[in-house]
């Protein structure tokens, strides 16, 4: 709601008070667990619990297990072969026993409830006076904006203790936790009423030593691990586990201006001035996770508690319009205008920023534009104080050091660096492989003994993030030609360059980058631990280890820079004034980009160590919308629009000419893209329009030789269809 008054005749004041509360429930991926079946383990010890997504079961007596499974797995046996030799294979020696299997299971869905609750309110003045002193067109404004954000998210996972306990179910022979012979219960319940040792895989000790341990060994349910929908709804409520987390955002600001006019020198008009302040202050908070998982070890990310962190800043701006000539023999009209910004923020210092702009029009039908500004971006609360919590966002197919992934690369400059970056780390660790795959045998490859689970790391701020900084240049040409009417061209050419880009960076991504150039990027490797205990070399870290394989957050790349031409042209028809006939109007547009050159300079280390991605996936070199719009009349209206994309490379040729037997020459690329959508509006009366369509009418989809990637440029969600109301007041 909000309001509007008239002080004097010559103030306004202005307030607006708004709410907003949402709820959101997300069903997300589900958990998944690596389950070890085997008799490694007596029956009377626990079964183990390797980690957040792994624990073991024994074969020979899960009360669960189907027959015909465990005699096969019993009967399992493996080949056994000799070495290879450089001119031959490993021959088959014979086979021996493996009674063992590894359930690659997933498990209960994950799930989201989420409550998000704003409250924003704006108090401001402003007026306007004819004259003061040497100033005229006097504007000025003044006003106060609080903002606050509470979110409470509760998140529903799987305590993976109970679920290693629940999954170990056997027959209670004698009856001697329950008294009831032949009853199905957990192993763990069996051991305590034997009196036997049970150890604490996640606190150590005994798991009776704990107040969680107790309750999960006398709350425990048996549960059918085998077979969707075997699961008793007790079984599933034991293994349940749910946490919260909560956040808080406050935003102030306090922001004034004053502009007016000042001589008009020459006849091309006043001298416009401009300059205003601004006081900001953001603060922040959060409860994390740690708070009720307690001693428990959960399939859901822990993150600890984010003490109350803010910064203010002050920004002092001024601005100069100065025009140069009107209707005079050098043209129609021209202004020079210059802005400027000087700027202290608690977090990062002080600074300015400036922009010089220039207008020409020699003539009414085309006028020349040409600016240079500079910006900057301080990192925010977020990326710098957010703590450390868990995340499981790396796996071994992951690594770009794997002999697998180093092989399998597209771009062979890639290739090339990653064999000799890797091995110059591995060297570090005194250790060789085989990174290229040079030699006959696998054994000597780096990658093999990797499993399928997830690897554990940290995700947070990073308090060395330097500021974003940016200088761009642009030059337009603007067309409105008079012996052309309704029609107009906008020409748009641009130079941005970004230095020490902020980025918010995967450790796929980070590991990727720490071998993809010439030379090893630091900052990069920085963030990739190399220690994990079942893989020497291999992304990881023994368990306990506060960090864990690697650190996800946002880091400085060292630059970024494009050059393009934005264009939009624009041409409507009436029918009746064109060709005397009632048809109605046509109006179209067209309207996109032409990407000359986009660089990615990643590694700070080594200024010329840059990936071209102009015609790359995500960066076509042309892209554009052409809208067309047929109005028969007022009331009606049909649209049709073309998003339409040139194709990109997923391998380039010089590339391919490396290995020219990697794909067919067909699929180099994306091939072009064009996707089509319809609408029809009918305007029912003054407040109400109806509106109905297609979207992708032609089922257009990225092509399917890109696998299961998703790539954002293009429609991922195929043809659909809508109908709405649009009633306004």
């Amino acid at each position: 709601m909000g309001a509007t008054f008239k002080v004097t005749p010559n103030v306004k004041a202005h307030a607006e008070l708004k709410y907003i509360t949402e709820d959101t429930f997300d069903v997300g991926q589900p958990t998944f667990f690596d389950i070890f079946i085997s008799d490694r383990t007596g029956a009377t010890s626990v079964s183990t619990i390797r980690s957040s997504s792994a624990f073991d079961i024994r074969l020979s007596d899960n009360a669960y297990l189907p027959t015909n499974l465990k005699s096969a797995i019993q009967n399992n046996r493996i080949n056994i072969y000799s070495a290879p030799t450089t001119t031959q294979g490993g021959q088959l020696l014979g086979t021996a026993a493996a009674p063992y299997a590894r359930s690659a299971l997933r498990g209960p869905d994950r799930n989201q409830q989420n409550t998000r609750d704003l409250l924003r309110g704006v108090i401001s003045f402003e007026g306007d006076y004819d004259q003061f002193a040497f100033v005229k067109n006097i504007s000025w404004d003044a006003g106060y904006t609080y903002g606050q954000v509470e979110v409470t998210n509760r998140e529903r996972g799987v305590d993976v203790e109970r679920m290693a306990f629940a999954a170990d179910a056997v027959v209670d022979t004698f009856g001697a936790v329950n008294g009831q012979a032949g009853q199905i219960v957990c192993r763990v319940q069996l051991l305590d009423a034997q009196g036997r040792a049970i150890n604490d895989a996640v606190r150590g000790g005994d798991v009776r030593d704990s107040v969680t341990g107790r309750s999960a060994i006398d709350q425990c349910q048996p549960l059918n691990i085998f077979g969707d929908g075997n699961q008793s709804a007790e079984a599933l409520e034991y293994i349940y586990a749910e946490v919260g987390v909560t956040e808080r955002n406050e935003q102030e600001q306090f922001l004034g201006s004053v502009s007016g006019q000042l001589w008009d020198f020459w006849g091309a008009g006043p001298i416009g001035v401009a300059l205003g302040a601004e006081h900001r202050r953001e603060y922040t908070e959060a409860t994390g996770r740690d708070r009720e998982t307690g001693d428990r070890l959960l399939f859901l990310n822990t993150s600890p508690d984010m003490e109350g962190v803010e910064y203010t800043s002050d920004e002092f701006f001024g601005e100069l319009s100065l025009p140069l000539f009107r209707e005079s023999f050098l043209g129609d009209y021209a202004e020079l205008s210059a802005s400027y910004r000087t700027f202290d923020y608690s977090t990062i210092g002080t600074g300015d920023v400036y922009g010089v702009n220039f207008v020409y029009r020699p003539i009414r039908d085309i006028a020349f534009k040409t600016s240079y500004n500079t910006s900057l971006r301080a990192p925010n609360l977020s990326e710098i104080y957010e703590p450390y919590s868990e995340t499981f966002s790396f796996t071994g197919s992951n690594d770009p050091c794997t002999t697998a992934n180093i092989n399998a690369a597209a771009n062979a400059q890639y290739k090339e660096n990653r064999v000799r970056n890797c091995t110059a780390l591995a060297q570090e660790q005194g250790l060789t492989f085989d990174f290229a795959g040079a030699t006959p045998e696998n054994t000597d490859d780096f990658g093999i003994l990797y499993g399928t689970g997830s690897i554990s790391g940290v995700s947070g701020g990073n308090r060395n993030l330097q500021p974003e900084e940016s200088e761009s240049f642009t030059f337009s040409t603007v067309l409105q030609p008079r012996f052309i009417p309704n029609f107009s061209l906008v020409l748009d050419y641009y130079e941005i360059e970004l230095t020490n880009v902020i980025a918010a960076v995967t450790p796929a991504v980070a590991a990727a980058n720490c071998v993809d150039g010439p030379t090893l990027n630091a900052a990069a490797c920085a963030t990739i631990f190399r220690n994990n205990p079942n893989v020497p070399f291999g992304v990881g870290a023994p368990q306990g280890d506060p960090l864990g394989g690697y650190i996800q957050g946002s880091l400085n790349y060292a630059k970024r820079s494009t050059r393009g031409l934005d264009f939009d042209a624009r041409y409507r028809v009436d029918f009746d004034e064109m060709i005397g006939r009632n048809w109605g109007r046509l109006d179209y547009s067209i309207g996109g980009t032409w990407l000359i050159e986009q660089k990615q300079f990643n590694n700070a280390q080594n200024p010329n160590d840059y990936t071209g991605q102009d015609s790359n996936l995500y960066y076509p070199r042309v892209r554009f919308t052409s809208s067309a719009t047929w109005t028969p009349i007022n009331a009606l209206s049909v649209n049709w629009t073309v998003d339409w994309q040139t194709a990109q490379d997923i391998v380039q040729a010089r590339t391919f000419v490396a290995n020219a037997d990697s794909r067919a020459v067909q699929y180099m690329d994306t091939g072009n893209f064009a996707r089509h959508d319809f609408t029809v509006r009918y305007k029912v009366r003054d407040d109400l329009t109806l509106r109905a369509g297609v979207v992708n009418a032609f089922g257009a989809e990225q092509a399917p030789w890109l696998g299961y990637t998703l790539y954002s440029n293009f429609d991922p969600y195929g043809t659909r269809y809508f109908i709405g109301l649009n009633f306004r007041r």
